[in-house]
């Protein structure tokens, strides 16, 4: 696979060992050399490890450009609130993957997004007051834009003064992410990564509010990002 062979050719550049590249990105020796071998991808956080330390963009890592450059440029900004406890590294995580999932969808300007983590009554006050239900639920979408799948905002939809582009909010029940991922039995950094993408695609025009083409277009479109990024429902890590 592309992935293994680039791993490769950028640990030799940089005359590392194997043992050296795995000690430099925290992992123990064998997981390294699984990472080499043929047919074998990485999850996410080793994806952001990997092109942190050899300072490529993931893009190029997983085969989908052959320009090594990280568009430094491309900064989508997430700015977090919250009345409920947040567990230490989530909101770091739920950039990295808003950012993942933006780039998957081909936007090409730099976004803000509105991340509020709070508790069941928090979202069930926010969804009896903007949507008139008065009850609790896993996440809600508010875009700014009114968009159709495939649509993204322009570069005359930018804030003048921040050059963003003020993709919406998005609103989290931490507490309902952890009754479903003890339901599904995976953890909750894995629902919560789960719904910011889903939440992602809603503000970006997709919809699921029927059973026809336009649930399974979001639903396709989600497993295809989550499949990218090393995260999947099934299973604990």
């Amino acid at each position: 696979m592309i992935f293994n062979e680039r791993l490769k050719e950028l640990r030799k550049e940089k005359g590392l060992t194997q043992m050296e590249a795995a000690r430099a990105l925290g992992v123990n020796y064998r997981h390294y050399q699984r990472l080499e071998a043929d047919g074998n991808t990485p999850n996410f956080s080793n994806l952001v490890q990997i092109a942190d330390l050899f300072d490529v963009s993931m893009d190029y890592l997983a085969g989908r450009t052959g320009r090594r450059e990280v568009n430094r440029e491309m900064r989508h900004t997430v700015i977090f609130s919250a009345d409920a406890a947040v567990p230490a590294g989530m909101e770091e995580r739920l950039e990295q993957v808003i950012a993942a999932a933006l780039s998957e969808e081909g936007v090409g300007l730099p976004c803000e997004i509105d991340v509020l983590m709070t508790g069941d009554e928090g979202i069930r006050q926010i969804n009896r007051e903007q949507r008139g239900v008065d009850r609790p639920t896993d996440v809600l979408s508010f875009p700014m834009f009114e968009l159709t799948p495939g649509e993204h905002p322009g570069r005359e939809d930018a804030d003048p003064e921040t050059g963003l582009a003020p993709l919406g909010d998005m609103v989290i029940s931490l507490e309902r992410a952890r009754a479903q991922a003890a339901e599904y039995g995976h953890s909750l950094e894995r629902e919560v990564c789960y719904l910011a993408v889903h939440s992602v695609l809603h503000l970006l025009g997709y919809d699921h509010m029927d059973e026809g083409p336009g649930k399974q277009q979001m639903r396709e479109r989600e497993e295809a990002i989550l499949g990218r990024l090393g995260i999947t429902r099934e299973g604990a890590e």
